[in-house]
C-alpha cells in the first residue's frame, strides 16, 4: 500500500506465515531484536501472532515488508503510542536472506513518512542494541539522531550489552 522504490509497506496476509516463522526462529535475526530470552517460535505462535495484525488492532501498526517481486523481506511498524505527547516508538527485522540490500533503510523511511503523515505524531523513537550497528546505520540514514545511552542494559552473549536511543523530530511545517 505505501510504496518505495524497492519495497511496499502492506497488511499482513495468511500467506506470511512461512517466511514469518522462519525469520522469527533465525538465532541472527533473535539476537539483534529481542531483548528476552532469544527462544524458538512454534508456528501456531507465530500464526497467533500474525492473527492478532489488523487494520483495528489498538495501539500498534504492524506492516508487513514486501519486495516488488511479492517477496516478504521483514516487517516493521509502531510498536507503541504515546497520542497526547504524539510519540511513537518503532521497530524493524528484515529477514536474513534480504539484509544488506537497502530493503530496511527504505522501508524505516517510508515508516517515518507514514508517522508523520497520517498519524500526525511529532516525534518517533527506537531503541537498538550497542552492537546491532546496521540497525544504527539504518536509523541514522532517515534521520534519526542518538540521545541516549543505557549502560549494560541487556545481557547478550555472555555479558552485559549497551542499548542505543536514537529519535526523529517531525518535519517542520512548511
Amino acid at each position: 500500500m505505501y510504496e518505495g522504490q524497492r519495497v511496499r509497506l502492506r497488511a499482513f496476509e495468511a500467506g506470511d506465515l512461512d517466511a514469518n516463522h522462519a525469520f522469527v526462529n533465525d538465532y541472527g535475526t533473535l539476537r539483534g531484536m529481542m531483548s528476552g530470552i532469544p527462544f524458538p517460535s512454534s508456528a501456531a505462535d507465530e500464526q497467533q501472532w500474525l492473527n492478532q495484525q489488523s487494520s483495528y488492532t489498538r495501539g500498534e501498526y504492524q506492516f508487513a515488508i514486501e519486495d516488488f517481486e511479492g517477496d516478504l523481506v521483514g516487517r516493521c511498524g509502531v510498536t507503541r503510542v504515546d497520542w497526547k505527547n504524539r510519540l511513537g516508538e518503532l521497530a524493524i527485522m528484515i529477514g536474513t536472506p534480504y539484509r544488506g540490500r537497502g530493503y530496511g533503510t527504505e522501508a524505516m523511511g517510508i515508516l517515518c513518512d507514514f508517522c508523520f503523515r497520517e498519524m500526525n505524531l511529532h516525534r518517533l523513537k527506537v531503541s537498538v542494541f550497542a552492537f546491532n550497528e546496521p540497525a544504527i546505520r539504518c536509523y541514522e540514514a532517515n534521520g534519526f539522531v542518538r540521545e541516549g545511552l543505557l549502560r549494560e542494559e541487556l545481557w547478550r552473549d555472555g555479558a552485559y550489552r549497551d542499548v542505543v536511543i536514537l529519535a526523529k523530530m517531525a518535519p517542520a511545517a512548511g
